[in-house]
């Protein structure tokens, strides 16, 4: 498995797709945005491949921290180890930071049983998958939540225990004026 920078025009593009098509639109940033951060050195835009294109991974950057801010494998290739192995390659990738990502809260969760109001089951059962995918590689949960732009998300972290501050470092200096300040502790 190969992991790199997404650089020609048809590595962008199915890197692209797959994003639009991965995320609901209401967490997506836009990509030209995240295009303009590659160039000041705030967002890595990768592509990674095993025998053919299988995936995207978008890193946040910031001093000694790298956010996992978008992680996708195509459709058809799920379930099939690809999610596990790049994970292992860009925790090994970014070896030298403080690997971390956010997922969507499991606060309350519990599999196959009655949800909090405004969850459905199928929507747990994805969640806490999620998180049961991430902590087989390494991730564990830090001890606070944050309300993510009205979205309540869990962070996960590879070795290295993350503050609320240092995370929230990252999203004020990457993200335009303004928006780190709608991210708070729940």
């Amino acid at each position: 498995m190969e992991i790199r920078e997404a650089v020609t025009r048809k590595e962008l593009e199915k890197v692209k797709t797959l994003y639009e098509a991965a995320f609901p639109e209401n967490e997506k940033k836009p990509f030209s945005f995240m295009l303009e951060g590659r160039k000041k050195g705030q967002f890595n835009i990768l592509y990674i491949e095993e025998e053919c294109f299988c995936g995207l991974a978008i890193m946040m950057l910031y001093g000694n921290m790298a956010l996992l801010d978008y992680f996708a494998i195509d459709p058809d290739l799920r379930n099939s180890g690809h999610g596990g192995r790049a994970l292992r390659k860009l925790q090994e990738r970014f070896a030298g930071k403080k690997f971390l990502l956010e997922i969507e809260s499991t606060q309350g969760l519990k599999d196959g049983e009655e949800q909090p109001t405004g969850i459905s089951r199928e929507e747990a059962q994805k969640r806490l998958r999620r998180k049961a995918f991430y902590q087989r590689w390494g991730m564990e949960a830090m001890d606070f939540r944050v309300l993510l732009f009205g979205v309540e998300m869990e962070l996960l972290v590879y070795r290295d225990r993350v503050e609320f501050d240092e995370y929230h470092e990252i999203l004020e200096h990457v993200l335009p004026p303004g928006y780190g300040d709608r991210v708070v502790l729940v």
